[in-house]
């Protein structure tokens, strides 16, 4: 059966930009989602300004003395939405096989794996610019790292309130995860996984349960990914509030066809997103560098 004609073209179509989307919205991302997301709506240009005002001061005041009198002037932070892609040649030949549906949701799913990885290798750059960090190259993650994020974020809170510390996460690689993991649950001698046995002596159950579950400390998710920064053996890791960072979806993924080259006997299909991110609050971020080798136990 011929694909050539529009209607074919159609439905080769669909068949890959269903699965691309899925993968597109079902993939966990742990970078990107970890920041303010806001997407495009018809109408709005491709680049977002989100303005930041500075902090005003409250004074007491003395009767018959005029109040003091500050000018509030917002500063603006733009954040640009680019071209992002991935084009990928189909013969017409594998099309013709019983497994050609099969083979364009595969190529779907693929396309969208790797939009998705590079959002998030693009959010990892925000993790790495963040002025101040924890934590050092070469030393096993801590927990003290993490809690040292954790309390400058909260003090530079304005006020330091719950909310605020509520959109802070933990981004982290899988090996600085499993560091970690060692200190937050004590473990049997002999083995580096044994199941324990008991609660820190300072904790109860209760707030044991609580506080303590795999991927959260003290109410911050710890999230997992393998597209942060690296340097060396060392790697970027981050704690930071949703508010540090902006992700711009100016337009949703888009797919489009190209069979004009005859010769080549082939479909070609270039999926294309148009996003942008950005650095919206240096103070709410915190880099939290440390090594990056793998465990053996």
């Amino acid at each position: 059966m011929a694909i050539t004609t529009t209607l074919n073209i159609t439905n080769l179509q669909e068949k890959v930009i269903g699965p691309a989307r899925l993968t597109l919205k079902d993939d966990v991302l742990a970078i990107k989602d970890s920041f303010k997301i806001v997407r495009g709506e018809a109408g709005m240009d491709d680049t977002y300004n989100s303005p930041k005002f500075p902090g005003v001061t409250a004074f007491g005041l003395s009767e018959g003395v005029d109040m003091v009198t500050e000018t509030l002037v917002d500063s603006n932070v733009a954040v640009s939405a680019t071209e992002v892609g991935v084009s990928v040649e189909i013969t017409k030949k594998n099309l013709r096989t019983v497994k050609g549906d099969e083979f364009l949701r595969n190529a779907g799913k693929a396309m969208g794996s790797a939009v998705n990885v590079k959002q998030e290798q693009d959010c990892a750059t925000m993790v790495d610019g963040f002025g101040t960090v924890v934590g050092l190259d070469g030393a096993t993650a801590t927990i003290g790292s993490l809690s040292a994020a954790k309390a400058q974020l909260a003090n530079n809170s304005e006020p330091i309130n719950e909310m605020m510390m509520q959109g802070v996460s933990a981004v982290m690689s899988p090996y600085g995860w499993h560091a970690i993991s060692q200190q937050l649950f004590p473990t049997g001698s002999g083995d580096s996984h044994a199941p324990m046995t008991a609660p820190p002596a300072a904790a109860s159950e209760p707030i044991y349960r609580k506080w303590y579950p795999a991927g959260n400390y003290f109410g911050t998710p710890i999230k997992l990914s393998t597209n942060l920064v690296v340097s060396g053996t060392n790697i970027r890791s981050g704690v930071f509030h949703r508010d540090s960072g902006l992700f711009y979806e100016f337009m949703p993924v888009q797919l489009e066809t190209d069979d004009s080259d005859k010769s080549m006997r082939a479909i070609e299909l270039d999926m294309v997103i148009d996003y942008g991110f950005g650095e919206l609050n240096d103070g709410f971020g915190r880099e939290w560098d440390h090594s990056n080798t793998a465990p053996t136990s």
